[in-house]
């Protein structure tokens, strides 16, 4: 029974890889259909020299993002296989056309072979993600002073981070959770509280305050590289933009994406908001929506192929069996 149910997770993660591998052809080929001479120009314009140093840079963004991972885990006392660990983080990339990204979390189902529970990787995801943002929130900033319009939605993700952090580290909110279970009968609910628990404790351990900096850190270093490449981009295309300024507005159109947060990888918009910034630094509508195009294939679709890759890596080899039961 059980190596039925295995089978039949197995054909669900190949079926969503089948999903993303369709999307990504779909956005290409809408991207195609905008401005396909333009888009064509541009790549030729940026050559094979600034294709390569464009696409250089997510992959250093994706590679201190798994450093950083790995620390994490390292933290929660797992150590892993260094290529199998690197493809199960990866793979999670095939999932980043998910809303809020939730996708991502496939790696929990890889990860479980080796011990690491649920509670532990969910938690490892979640401070992932608010360490990007505080990454954003810092990046954003370079250019807020410009662009007062955006100051509530940083400010407000800022907040929300920041109160975030305050509840996971509430020394005490996990046993409380714990004794409100011990009077409950439903078992799922108790369940459900019991993982909770279990989750805030791993998130705790996670935000100790020395993590927090350098995660955070390796945030600005991560996607600050893919803001790089988004100047990169810029100037290929003959955008008259200073540094810090696209690299302000690469975070502010993450923060936007990320604000949408029902919408698969914030789809939409992030395109919105990067090309507005674009044509209000002066860049023609149809520039600014070539290089937001290019932007979003070189970091996003780029990840997706990536993660793919990854992902059917894993799932062609031979699966590790659980290791331990995990709630």
């Amino acid at each position: 029974m059980a190596q039925k149910s295995g089978i039949a997770t197995r054909s669900k993660r190949r079926a969503l890889i089948a999903v993303a591998a369709l999307a990504t052809l779909v956005y290409l080929g809408g991207a195609l259909v905008v401005d396909s001479a333009r888009i064509v120009a541009a790549i030729q314009q940026l050559a094979w020299l600034g294709c390569g140093l464009v696409l250089a840079l997510s992959a250093a963004n994706y590679a201190v993002r798994f450093e950083r991972w790995r620390a994490f885990l390292t933290r929660l006392g797992h150590e892993l296989p260094f290529r199998r660990h690197l493809l199960y983080y990866l793979s999670g990339f095939a999932f980043t056309v998910s809303p809020a990204k939730a996708g991502e979390a496939v790696r929990s189902l890889y990860l479980r072979g080796y011990g690491v529970t649920y509670s532990q990787s969910i938690a490892a995801l979640f401070v992932e993600r608010l360490q990007d943002l505080l990454a954003m929130v810092l990046l954003a900033s370079l250019i807020m002073s410009d662009r007062p319009a955006y100051r509530p939605l940083v400010l407000g993700v800022l907040i929300l981070v920041l109160a975030l952090v305050w509840g996971a580290t509430i020394k005490g909110l996990p046993g409380l959770l714990d004794r409100l279970a011990a009077r409950l009968q439903r078992a799922r609910l108790v369940s459900l509280l019991a993982a909770l628990a279990s989750l805030l404790r791993s998130s705790r351990a996670l935000l100790h305050p020395r993590l927090l900096i350098l995660g955070t850190a390796a945030g600005v270093v991560s996607w600050g590289a893919e803001g790089l490449g988004f100047y990169v981009i810029c100037q290929a295309l003959h955008v008259q933009l200073p540094l810090l300024s696209a690299l302000g507005i690469y975070a502010l159109a993450v923060l936007a994406g990320s604000a949408a947060f029902f919408l698969p990888a914030g789809l939409g918009g992030m395109e919105l908001v990067m090309t507005t910034l674009l044509v209000a630094q002066g860049a023609p509508l149809r520039v600014a929506v070539v290089a937001t195009l290019l932007c979003r294939i070189a970091t996003l679709w780029f990840a997706v192929l990536i993660g793919m890759t990854a992902a059917l890596s894993v799932e062609m080899g031979p699966q590790r069996a659980l290791l331990e039961p995990v709630p």
